[in-house]
């Protein structure tokens, strides 16, 4: 057990034993190494400006001479032994420095509350709880980026994150992101975001220290391009990542322009946040004319009511019709073929060529388009797959090709529940030939005879993502060098 007790700084000796040093007996030479490699005196200007921390108390005891001997906190008694005694630091410069600091200064203590423990022992698990991590969860858990802007966000006080994690947020509520993987990003999206050519790309005026996103462009523009760039953002070969420079900064906000994602057309300025009362009101945001607000009246004047509006893009949350929707955007209202959250290896570089392509296609715009590239991606999957199983390329049809693969996944009995369900969808796909991704409705699709639906592209897609993951994976893992991929028959 402890006891707390007010005791004078001066009356307290730093410990020898300190971690933070080899054992150190002289209390001179303790001083002088903290003072030298722990920033004391960064932490002594901070004291005599703010003084002593009221939520962390000292951990002490009494040693066998009977002096009080400080277990925790050791940095903090050498600056405030300096700042209330500064003969003591090891040199002229630094005695001044420190007489310099109290003399402008009221704030530094004389005496400081102390936890007086009976032993080492006894005060070790508390000083390891402090010092050694977060030791799942038992221990101290230091924020994370997310959560230092957040926490300045909330005292206004100046962050270069601010606006980066504003967007996160806004993707996350939006289905584009999830809290797991925004964590890790916001350093990179915060040096795009940086940038003000690529934030005038995006239709963001806000400045990077910004927490309030303001947008001149319509809201189905601005989410087309943040989904896309929340995509890339954890996707680790979209070449979005924190060791670029301004020059690839500017280049992807070119790709994004290039390639149709970027927004085209320049609106009155508007909040993101007033989206949703904007909504509520029944504006649309797909529109025409000088008046826009996010996208302003309808292009005969009038407004649209939630009833009108139900299979609106206006809605990318919940269900169509739904004026409140829930906190993840419907599946179906995605962009792209490729969800956000997908997750696989593809080393062949042709392969990663007609990936990249799949993820910048419009699916609701041009789901013919989608399908042809889908289906040479899925083709080149299962034929890796069974040739890097096999140990030969399958001179074979495709149909055959998907037989072959199914049972071979099939005889797996490490699949979760989630692949379990994904190889019964992919095998009513290779049954079914009126299935949209049937090898036999890809290739009509490629011929002309039918015209695929995008909700159906995606529907079918999210039935088997799962299964096509777990090809990769296997053909990652089974690697073994192929330079040259061959057509299939």
């Amino acid at each position: 057990m402890s006891e707390i007790k007010l005791l004078n700084v001066l009356d307290i000796y730093l410990d020898s034993e300190n971690p933070r040093h080899v054992p150190i007996n002289n209390q001179t030479e303790i001083i002088t190494h903290l003072l030298k490699n722990e920033k004391v005196r960064n932490l002594a200007k901070d004291i005599a400006a703010n003084g002593i921390s009221p939520i962390e108390l000292f951990a002490v005891i009494k040693d066998s001479a009977g002096h009080y001997v400080a277990l925790e906190g050791n940095r903090r008694l050498c600056a405030l032994t300096l700042l209330n005694d500064p003969r003591v630091a090891p040199n002229n410069e630094q005695v001044n420095y420190f007489k310099k600091l109290v003399s402008g200064s009221s704030k530094p203590p004389s005496a400081v509350r102390c936890a007086i423990f009976d032993n080492r022992e006894d005060a070790d698990i508390w000083i390891e709880r402090r010092h050694e991590g977060e030791q799942d969860g038992v221990g101290t858990r230091s924020w994370d980026s997310n959560q230092i802007s957040r926490h300045k966000r909330g005292k206004d006080k100046v962050d270069n994150n601010a606006l980066a994690l504003s967007i996160l947020d806004y993707s996350t509520t939006q289905g584009f992101l999830t809290e797991k993987n925004k964590t890790k990003i916001l350093t990179t999206a915060s040096r795009y975001l940086g940038n003000p050519y690529f934030r005038k790309t995006l239709g963001i005026v806000s400045g990077r220290s910004d927490a309030e996103i303001v947008i001149n462009v319509s809201f189905e523009e601005f989410d087309r391009v943040i989904e896309r760039f929340s995509h890339d953002l954890v996707d680790k070969d979209s070449g979005v990542n924190s060791r670029t420079k301004q020059a690839d900064w500017e280049n992807y906000a070119d790709f994004l322009i290039k390639n149709g994602i970027a927004p085209t057309r320049n609106i009155e300025k508007i909040k993101l946040s007033d989206k949703n009362r904007l909504k509520t009101k029944g504006t649309s945001s797909t529109t025409s004319g000088n008046n826009d607000v996010g996208g302003g009246t309808t292009s005969n004047g009038g407004t649209n009511n939630s009833e009108n509006s139900s299979s609106s893009s206006n809605n990318p949350n919940g269900n169509p019709g739904s004026t409140k929707g829930s906190t993840t955007r419907h599946p179906d209202k995605r962009l792209y073929l490729v969800s956000s959250d997908f997750k696989a290896p593809i080393k062949d570089k042709i392969l990663r060529r007609i990936f990249e392509e799949l993820k910048t296609i419009l699916v609701d715009d041009k789901p013919l388009a989608v399908s042809l590239v889908a289906r040479a991606f899925l083709e080149n999957v299962y034929s890796e797959f069974l040739e890097k199983q096999t140990g030969s390329y399958p001179k074979m049809p495709i149909h055959v090709v998907m037989e072959k693969v199914l049972k071979i996944i099939e005889e797996d009995t490490d699949l979760s529940k989630k692949e379990l369900n994904s190889l019964a969808s992919l095998r009513k796909v290779q049954s079914n030939t009126d299935n949209i991704l049937n090898p036999k409705s890809l290739g009509a699709n490629a011929h002309g005879s039918i015209y695929p639906s995008a909700r159906e592209l995606k529907r079918e897609w999210d039935n088997i993502v799962s299964i096509i993951e777990y090809m990769l994976r296997k053909n990652d893992a089974l690697s073994y060098g192929h330079k040259h991929r061959r057509s299939v028959k």
